[in-house]
């Protein structure tokens, strides 16, 4: 396996986005196809580094980079939760922008994308932009929250008063407060993972603990009012095969009827191939769940089927 280290500039304002792949064994040549990772609010593609070692084991060349705001994607370390703009499009133009350089560097590869979290946003709005892909994963989708545009405002009144800059503790209980609630007694971020040691690394990693700035949650709202708008999609190719994965005790999710009405709101608007599988027990960070090792697998699965799709009987 060959680690590959990048960076490409924004097309909208030349802010450079640091990005990772992971090679197989005989480098592009070997590889069956692209994995790209678009990774959640406050982390950094580095977390990923044991599902990319996997997809790589498996033929895939995985990719994954860091969000403006996250981890090597700033001017400044204290830049960290500011996204150097406020529309809540950026972030997915980037994310079609490192596709663009990755399929200049591996070319004739097809692509699969995965967006966890605040990136499975990002990935269902990367649909508006582009659709040149063989297939999209969505991990730990948040649920639709229909106070996003009085929280969009909100952002604006503290915004005004204190600064985009400011780091807003009743931003972030409007917005995650509510996640530990679940697990009372088990610690901050407990909703995490069930895994104790990845939250306590989780917790004492700089690039992870931070609070976003009023920027980074007006546009992590204005990301939430596009992911559930019809018309963000193009459905240029209704027939793209869309896979939600998520823990039954994932709080973002809210509850198993809101999961499959995020599933049913793709398939409204034209997406025909959507599917999900919930894990029981499992919490947000499905990845770096105890058991991943059977969501590792279905998603591997699922994107050998998306680039050699099985022949019909």
């Amino acid at each position: 396996m060959t680690i590959e280290k990048f960076s490409v500039n924004s097309a909208f304002d030349g802010l450079e986005l640091s990005w990772v792949a992971y090679l197989p064994e005989g480098g592009r040549d070997a590889a069956k196809g692209i994995f790209q990772i678009l990774h959640g609010m406050c982390e950094y593609k580095e977390r990923y580094d044991g599902f990319m070692r996997f997809l790589a084991e498996n033929g895939f060349v995985a990719v994954a980079h860091d969000h403006r705001g996250h981890g090597e994607s700033v001017k400044e370390k204290s830049d960290l939760g500011y996204f150097y703009e406020r529309t809540g499009t950026t972030i997915v133009k980037d994310a079609v922008c490192v596709t663009e350089e990755v399929k200049k560097k591996y070319e004739g590869l097809p692509v699969v994308l995965m967006g966890h979290s605040m990136g499975s946003m990002v990935a269902r709005c990367y649909l508006g932009e582009s659709e040149a892909l063989a297939g999209l994963v969505v991990s730990g989708s948040p649920s639709e929250n229909p106070m996003a545009e009085a929280g969009i405002v909100l952002t604006k009144v503290i915004g005004f008063f204190k600064g985009e800059r400011h780091r807003s503790g009743t931003l972030r209980k409007l917005t995650l407060g509510g996640g530990d609630k679940a697990f009372p007694g088990e610690g901050k971020n407990a909703w995490l993972t069930r895994d104790k040691a990845i939250v306590e690394k989780y917790n004492a990693d700089e690039k992870c603990s931070f609070v976003f700035t009023v920027n980074g949650f007006e546009n992590l709202l204005r990301l939430m009012d596009r992911t559930y708008d019809d018309a963000t999609y193009k459905v240029g190719n209704p027939d793209l095969p869309i896979f939600f994965v998520a823990g039954s005790a994932d709080p973002i999710i809210v509850d198993e009827d809101s999961w499959a009405e995020a599933q049913a709101a793709l398939r409204t608007v034209g997406y025909k191939k959507v599917s999900g599988k919930l894990y029981h027990g499992m919490r947000h960070e499905v990845l770096n769940e105890q058991g991943k090792e059977e969501v590792y697998q279905d998603i591997l699965r699922f994107a050998n089927e998306c680039i050699c799709p099985p022949r019909k009987k």
